[in-house]
């Protein structure tokens, strides 16, 4: 078997287990927001009964909160159609990206840092439906999946969310999450510092028109996390969120083009292959009627997470 072929396997093996915390998130988040409904229609029918003791006409107000849904559910619509495809027709920086990472990629080999490429990307969901193409899933728990996408080197992912409940969360899975993968074999047992390197190209909107008697807001949330593997895990480091946004009242979408750095510090041994990989997280989520959150990396030409390279230097 070829050195290829032996690493492919090791990162292969490496998704699949950590896909196995994933699928449990996704049977847990299940059992868990079925527990919630029934809870909530239970509340939501005792609530009822206190507005017809004092003498509410439910008819009247079941009548006005229809109403004042579709006006919202017509306003959030036109908000959505006229924003939202000048962001998914952006125009494409992947030549500046290609650029600056041949710039960096130059310096960092000319003062002896060892410049890899990503060996591999991997995607997991928790509803393989949500995301289009024709991918080669690994089918989980319910609808969920992981996969390695074809070129690793543009990782297509999203995560959005339209919330059409009054005033409690239904949502039950996971938001996906994303990862890569780097690999080298160590010439001289030593510490090393490795440093990975992504570009982010993407959008967030948020929606959300929060009152006096609602309870609404949208958010979105970009995670990340890094971890070295050699004959066990290092163990995962936690970065400050790259992005987090939570509003009560908004109606934007606005683009998101970031460079990221995530660094690692680790003691290795000569002659056995090693794995980095940096996972995050692509979260988005509204609460409330007719409200609305979403952060694409996925839809249209210019929107992808991009790994540029990994930095590895002896200390």
């Amino acid at each position: 078997m070829s050195a290829y072929h032996k690493l492919n396997d090791r990162v292969r093996e490496l998704v699949k287990d950590r896909f196995k915390d994933f699928e449990q998130e996704v049977i847990h988040g299940k059992t868990q927001a079925e527990r919630s409904v029934e809870y909530q229609k239970k509340r939501e029918k005792h609530r009822r009964e206190i507005l017809a003791s004092v003498g509410t006409d439910l008819k009247k107000l079941d009548a006005a909160m229809e109403s004042e849904g579709r006006m919202q559910e017509a306003e959030l619509k036109r908000f959505l159609e006229e924003f939202r495809p000048k962001a998914l027709n952006r125009r494409p920086t992947a030549a500046s990206d290609a650029a600056d990472a041949a710039i960096h990629s130059a310096v960092l080999a000319e003062s002896g840092h060892k410049v890899l490429p990503v060996f591999a990307s991997s995607i997991f969901t928790p509803d393989r439906n949500a995301i289009d193409g024709d991918l080669d899933w690994n089918n989980g728990a319910i609808n969920s999946g992981w996969v390695f996408p074809d070129d690793p080197s543009k990782i297509r992912i999203k995560d959005n969310y339209h919330d059409l409940s009054l005033c409690w969360p239904n949502r039950w899975g996971p938001p996906p999450e994303f990862a890569v993968h780097f690999t080298f074999v160590p010439a001289t047992t030593a510490t090393y510092e490795l440093v990975a390197v992504l570009a982010f190209h993407g959008f967030y909107l948020l929606v959300a028109d929060d009152g006096y008697f609602s309870c609404r807001f949208a958010q979105v949330k970009l995670t990340a996390q890094m971890n070295v593997h050699q004959y066990v895990n290092a163990g995962w480091k936690s970065f400050p969120p790259l992005l987090d946004l939570k509003k009560e009242h908004a109606q934007e979408v606005t683009n998101f083009d970031r460079t990221f750095f995530f660094d690692y510090t680790a003691a290795l041994r000569a002659g056995d292959p090693v794995v980095i990989t940096v996972k995050g997280v692509v979260e988005a989520f509204s609460h409330g009627g007719y409200t609305h959150a979403e952060l694409n990396f996925y839809d249209g030409t210019a929107n992808y997470i991009q790994p540029l390279f990994l930095s590895v230097q002896q200390v």
